[in-house]
């Protein structure tokens, strides 16, 4: 489980540090689309973790 945890926060800084920089300085009037970015990218790191931990148990079911 630590791994998955690890693998879902990596997405996030990584989709966070793309958006900063393809942001670069933006004003006020793109809050709005700042925060939807944000979101994207904490529902993708949501399913970075998920999908981590289902492809785990899938191996480890298939070993049995």
């Amino acid at each position: 489980m630590g791994i998955s945890i690890l693998i879902g926060i990596g997405v996030f800084i990584l989709g966070f540090v793309i958006s900063a920089l393809s942001v670069g300085d933006a004003s006020q009037d793109y809050s709005f689309y700042n925060g939807i970015i944000m979101s994207i990218l904490y529902l993708a790191s949501v399913v970075a973790i998920s999908t981590s931990l289902i492809l785990k148990e899938m191996k480890t079911k298939n070993k049995k």
